[in-house]
């Protein structure tokens, strides 16, 4: 599978992991933020779709993926704000397009909402509107448990899989995306990059930043998502000023795993109105 260049950005004094598609000098730049335990391979089959036109980066949050992990941890989502937004100073002297899925939609949100001259359009993706006491359990539970290990690269790529685990992903696509979010930690020794302590993050509540978000906003889930649902997409719209919602039929959690041929045509369709 073909990656972006890589090359990394050292923002709030951590080293950040970017890559990039497309022509440098394209704007608006579409900036596309990934889920929580994710890293941005998970763009690797839409970035390219928007190569053409645009100059697209999609970057790893702080303890994921390529990027340091924050030492003594520190994954709250106004620390993954700040690091997109100084991203955005390093990269584009203009306003971007912010393109989210889950956490990477709530990241952006705020980014939106903090830094409202530096986003043209926002995109969530599937975002979480709430948090429960069930929730915050599970995600303690994830933070607490050891990492595996493996003896490949490749080993790591045959056992990956998504949580939650509803996708139309091919095989291939998962092995890839466990290969990519590995690294080897001593010889012989492979394990997913991300941070375990990036679960301990805040409670989910957008609640109090979304009606801020001036910016032209596209609320899109997919129509077998146990994120979020139609229902969950439109009172999230209905709390920002210039927001619409689409459905992605066939898709569910994983937008842009599932259908992203789908997913970024559904975007580009929006863009045109802007």
């Amino acid at each position: 599978m073909p990656c972006g260049a890589a090359r990394s950005l050292t923002v709030n004094a951590l080293a950040l992991e970017i890559a990039e598609w497309g022509r440098g000098d394209a704007r608006p730049l579409l900036l596309l933020l990934h889920s929580l335990a994710a890293h941005l391979h998970w763009w690797d089959w839409t970035a390219p779709l928007w190569a053409p036109g645009h100059h697209v980066v999609a970057l790893d949050f702080r303890g994921h993926g390529g990027s340091a992990h924050a030492d003594p941890p520190a994954y709250g989502f106004d620390a993954h704000a700040s690091d997109a937004a100084a991203v955005l100073s390093a990269l584009s002297p203009g306003p971007v397009v912010l393109i989210g899925h889950s956490m990477g939609a709530f990241v952006g949100a705020l980014v939106a909402a903090r830094y409202p001259e530096r986003v043209e359009a926002l995109v969530m993706a599937d975002m979480l509107s709430g948090w429960t006491a069930e929730q915050a359990a599970a995600a303690e539970r994830q933070a607490g448990r050891p990492p595996a290990d493996f003896v490949t690269r490749e080993a790591a790529g045959a056992r990956f899989r998504l949580q939650p685990p509803e996708t139309t992903a091919t095989p291939e696509m998962l092995r890839h995306l466990g290969e990519t979010g590995s690294k080897e930690t001593a010889p012989g020794v492979w394990r997913l990059a991300f941070d375990r302590a990036v679960f301990r993050h805040p409670p989910v509540d957008p609640w109090p930043f979304l009606p801020d978000i001036r910016c032209p906003t596209l609320v899109i889930h997919g129509e077998g998502s146990r994120i979020m649902d139609r229902a969950a997409a439109e009172r999230v719209a209905a709390a920002i000023p210039r927001a619409s919602v689409a459905t992605l039929p066939g898709a569910f959690h994983h937008l842009a795993l599932d259908a992203p041929g789908d997913f970024a045509a559904a975007i580009d369709e929006w863009m045109t109105t802007l």
